[in-house]
């Protein structure tokens, strides 16, 4: 059969009933269709927001970021979403790219068993390999290498990247500039992971992609967990006493899903709690390696309010392409400590940064705590950083300590041996609660642990945390320190 020939089977799915009956009567699949947990989406959901062009009243029409369970369907889900592209977008180039090669294979291999149906089998031209699947009406599936060489030059319409943890960063960056829209595809990043390591990129894409205001750009979120998949648990099972009834609730009583009950609580036996609520739960990043454990939003971030009777802090880590952090605090006379503002910013000089630290002041600062190397020369201008801040009108104080007494204090302020926490988070500081959630260790390998936290990007606002814990927390009487 020529390319100009074929015809999809079945007329195009115009709505989200249609694309659920299209995928039954031609791939055999059902494709869950609720949702059950408090904002979450179902897998239609994802494709329906995918193919079906956008609604003026309602989401799609830009990149989708999927925050989905272990086998939760987000790699099959991408090639249905494909397939659906390459049938009725045409011409239409779509590049997939996994954190490895295998991974992109597995997302092709779905392609290539969906393609050898009866009903599709005419749509395919020439022959379907690992790399390239191509279709009647010019539309280019290709499976890429993780690299630049092959990100860089691609102009395509669609860009899927399955389980993006495993990203290299410089090729994510090069990957924001591939898509353009064309006829009816338009051009579109779509990301299908796990969240599992904090401070990783999904992590990150996560938080921005919740932190962004309806109607502006950047990655619309589409989230399910395990019990969006499950398989509907019959009434001859009994909730008590089974495995999964303290997550479960009940959910799976109303669920259409795929995931087998008995799979899951095979699952849930051999995790660790922590891995289980983030891998099969998708309540954010596994803590088993996360540094401060202890901290819990719903705890230690509330409002905390300016008080000009307690004496104000600030809290400062030094940087210049890596950010520059201060944190303003205030002690009360019960010794809670209140972190009541941030500020980061990456390129400035030692003059600029203290002119926007003054700026930002909320009144008489008492002390000024920062890291002992800011009292080495510059290369540059021959003068020591705390001796410009000092100049600016920003005076400091530092005093040597190891980064692991520093986090001992401020797990201490967190959650104390004896009486209630003593550390509140100002809901405005966004950067220092990422931080907190993020901050991680490296998991062990080959038997080994090492002690001190990965620095990839929270450590920032923890260190500008930490000098001020260090210093504030030790009287002039009881060590030295050195005002600059």
């Amino acid at each position: 059969m020529s390319e100009s020939s074929f015809q999809p089977p079945l007329s195009e799915p115009a709505n989200r009933q249609e694309l659920a009956r299209w995928i039954e009567q031609v791939l055999g699949l059902r494709i869950p269709s609720q949702a059950l947990c408090p904002g979450h989406q179902s897998p239609l959901d994802f494709l329906a927001r995918s193919f079906l062009p956008p609604s003026p009243d309602g989401p799609g029409g830009q990149d989708l970021l999927v925050w989905a369970n272990r086998g939760g369907g987000k790699t099959m889900l991408a090639a249905v979403a494909s397939l659906l592209e390459g049938l009725y977008r045409r011409p239409v180039k779509i590049r997939i790219l996994g954190g490895s090669f295998d991974q992109s294979d597995r997302l092709a291999e779905y392609l290539r068993d969906f393609l050898s149906r009866e009903q599709l089998s005419d749509a395919v031209q020439g022959r379907m390999t690992h790399s390239r699947i191509r279709l009647a009406g010019q539309a280019d599936i290709r499976m890429l290498a993780q690299s630049q060489r092959a990100v860089r030059g691609q102009h395509v319409q669609k860009m899927r990247c399955d389980e993006v943890d495993l990203f290299d960063p410089a090729v994510w960056r090069a990957l924001q500039f591939v898509t353009r829209s064309s006829g009816q595809s338009r051009g579109a990043v779509e990301v299908f992971s796990t969240l599992h390591r904090p401070g990783g990129l999904m992590d990150q894409l996560v938080q921005q992609a919740m932190a962004r205001a309806p109607g502006q750009g950047g990655f619309e979120l589409v989230k399910w967990c395990l019990w969006e998949v499950i398989q509907r648990c019959p009434s001859e099972r009994n909730c008590a006493g089974c495995p999964l009834e303290e997550d479960c609730q009940g959910k799976a009583r109303q669920a259409d899903g795929f995931f087998g009950i008995d799979d899951a609580i095979a699952i849930k036996a051999r995790s660790s709690r922590s891995a289980w609520q983030a891998e099969m739960l998708c309540r954010g990043a596994k803590r088993d390696w996360a540094v401060f454990g202890e901290f819990d939003p719903a705890v230690h971030v509330g409002q905390v309010d300016y008080c000009p009777e307690w004496p104000v802090y600030r809290g400062i880590d030094l940087g210049y392409a890596n950010p520059s952090v201060c944190l303003w605090m205030q002690t009360s006379p019960t010794g809670m400590v209140h972190v009541l503002r941030e500020y980061a910013r990456s390129h400035l000089t030692m003059e600029q940064l203290a002119v926007e630290i003054k700026g930002r002041d909320l009144g008489p600062v008492k002390e000024s705590y920062i890291d002992p190397a800011g009292n080495a020369r510059q290369s540059t201008s021959g003068q020591a950083c705390t001796a410009i801040l000092r100049a600016g009108g920003v005076p400091c104080i530092s005093r040597s300590s190891t980064i692991a007494e520093g986090l001992e204090l401020i797990r201490t302020a967190l959650a104390p041996a004896l009486g209630l926490p003593r550390l509140k988070v100002s809901p405005q500081c966004a950067g220092l609660i990422a931080a907190f959630a993020a901050y991680h260790y490296a998991e062990p390998s080959g038997g080994r642990f090492d002690e001190s936290p990965v620095k990839d990007g929270p450590d920032h606002y923890i260190d500008a945390l930490r000098y001020f814990f260090v210093n504030h927390t030790h009287t002039a009487g009881k060590t030295k320190r050195k005002t600059y």
